[in-house]
């Protein structure tokens, strides 16, 4: 079949469908666009342009979502039993403990939205953050990573990228060239936007859970745009370019080893749905030619409208659903910790000693940020803004954004996503990168301060 595919070469649609939809999908997330103050990109733009539109109305919005998600999750989880469909199941049936966090994250919600409860919960430090600083983005982001998903997944760009990319990253990180797409989607769109792709071509069959796990905790880093703000937050926007060249490098290192040990390592390699994928006969071609080739094929068998309308739907509602109650009580949590507890004080402890004896000026205040990230990556910027030393404080921009891995956003999209990574996973993946990025930083830091 895939010879005769071949043979009979692409027609003008195909070619159409490929190059317009990878052009729309693409132009949201590369094409640099001056806003009147930074360059940014059109996506960045349409975000902020709809968080403006909708301003204090995104409390009540997720308040609603958060009741929802709730009450259909209760019923459907506890109290009615029969046979549902694919549907219901995936939305309204997580299981018993994402039950719970959804109950919770409702509590909560009424509680910042209205202030009702403890301070704790709705203080300008904690919920504050979460209203003000998460929801918006977590609504807004999504909901437009969802809706350019289809052209960046489903047209053939992944293929043709891929194509190219396939020998590379295989070699060095155990992973398809496709998922180039899923990195450039993260870096420039930002983390959740990575975490959706992956999680969409893992459940697609496209992916092994072992490689939709090592792309999602590796790949799925915070944009450029956000990567700038942690540096002005930091008062080093002079060294950006530095700050990023580093958190390449150590990215790419930590892309390298991660997949190579526990827990990665260990994650198996079998596909959560099982593709039929066209026999391909296209060794004699040129990489050009034969990403073209894949392209094109893909593009034929691309979804119409009225399914992709319904995939954006599912999707967005999948995530919202999930994600917002999660993160109106985990993220709250996390903060009212860092601000009312000495918890993340004590258990920074050793990471203090490790910079103390690395000579890193303001070791203690550093080692709570470097251990905070976890909860939350703006977290360590907001902590370590008032140290003295330069040096110090580019470590932590590139260790906060290195880190990936945290529970407000990446971390809960991750577990409630079909990729077989869990809190443990996370946890282990999160020092294993601190570990490999901590003394890159300190590093590129003595050679530049």
């Amino acid at each position: 079949m895939g010879q005769k595919t071949i043979n009979s070469g692409p027609v003008l649609k195909d070619k159409l469908a490929f190059f317009l939809a990878s052009a729309i999908g693409m132009s949201f997330l590369i094409f640099p666009v001056h806003n009147g103050e930074y360059i940014t990109i059109p996506m960045g733009i349409l975000t902020d342009a709809l968080t403006a539109f909708i301003g204090d109305i995104v409390k009540y919005v997720a308040l609603a979502l958060c009741m929802a998600s709730a009450l259909l999750t209760t019923y459907f989880q506890w109290f009615d039993r029969a046979p549902r469909s694919d549907l219901i199941v995936r939305l309204f049936r997580p299981g018993h403990s994402w039950t719970l966090i959804r109950i919770l994250g409702a509590v909560f919600c009424v509680s910042l939205v209205y202030h009702i409860g403890p301070e704790w919960i709705w203080g300008e430090s904690t919920g504050g953050v979460v209203v003000n600083d998460l929801f918006p983005p977590m609504l807004v982001t999504i909901g437009i990573a969802c809706c350019v998903l289809p052209f960046l997944t489903e047209f053939g760009l992944m293929e043709f990228i891929g194509t190219y990319c396939e020998r590379y990253f295989k070699r060095l990180f155990k992973i398809p060239g496709r998922s180039a797409v899923d990195a450039v989607a993260s870096w420039l769109g930002g983390s959740a936007v990575g975490v959706v792709v992956t999680s969409n071509q893992y459940e697609q069959g496209h992916y092994t859970a072992r490689e939709a796990a090592i792309i999602a905790s590796n790949f799925s880093i915070v944009s450029i745009a956000f990567c700038y703000v942690i540096t002005d937050v930091l008062n080093i926007q002079q060294y950006f370019f530095s700050f990023y060249a580093v958190l390449t490098l150590s990215g790419i290192l930590c892309a390298m080893i991660l997949p190579r040990i526990p827990p990665l390592s260990t994650k198996s390699n079998e596909y959560l749905t099982q593709l039929s994928h066209p026999d391909r006969d296209d060794a004699h071609l040129s990489v050009h030619n034969r990403a073209l080739q894949r392209a094109y094929v893909r593009a034929k068998s691309a979804p119409g409208p009225t399914n992709i309308a319904r995939s954006i739907g599912i999707n967005i509602s999948d995530i919202w659903l999930g994600m917002v109650p999660a993160c109106a009580f985990m993220a709250t949590a996390f903060l009212a910790m860092a601000e009312y507890t000495d918890f993340f004080k004590t258990i920074a402890i050793p990471v203090m000693a490790l910079l103390s004896l690395l000579q890193v000026e303001s070791a203690d205040v550093a080692g709570v940020s470097v251990v905070i990230g976890f909860a939350d990556n703006f977290l360590p910027a907001l902590i370590a803004a008032d140290i003295e030393s330069e040096a110090t404080r580019f470590v932590i921009a590139v260790v906060s954004v290195g880190q990936l891995i945290f529970l407000s956003e990446v971390g809960i999209l991750l577990l409630q996503s079909a990729i077989p990574l869990k809190i443990l996973d996370l946890l282990l993946i999160y020092i294993l990168r601190t570990i490999v990025i901590l003394p890159v930083a300190i590093i590129a830091a003595n050679l530049l301060f």
